[in-house]
């Protein structure tokens, strides 16, 4: 049984990223700026890590999701985010 917390946890996450996503695409658009492009992109990372986490919770016969989360994958959202974060943080 999963715990209402983790069910509402994740949706916050999911849709405070969805959120942000948008706002960053916006901000790019009107401003060009590839740093915002590259916040865009973690965003839209965190967005996927969201709904996968949502797909875990709601569907748990969904082995390939427990995979990625279980496994030698686990830390590779996070990973990616950290790169991505440094990546824009160097940008000029």
């Amino acid at each position: 049984m999963v715990a209402i917390e983790q069910i509402v946890l994740s949706a916050c996450v999911t849709i405070f990223s969805l959120g942000l996503l948008v706002v960053s695409v916006a901000s790019y658009q009107k401003y060009r700026n590839t740093k915002l492009l590259l916040v865009g992109v973690v965003f839209f990372v965190f967005f996927i890590k969201g709904v996968l986490l949502s797909l875990r919770l709601f569907f748990s016969d969904l082995s390939f999701i427990d995979t990625l989360f279980t496994g030698s994958y686990s830390g590779l959202f996070d990973l990616c985010i950290l790169v991505l974060l440094f990546v824009a943080t160097l940008k000029r």
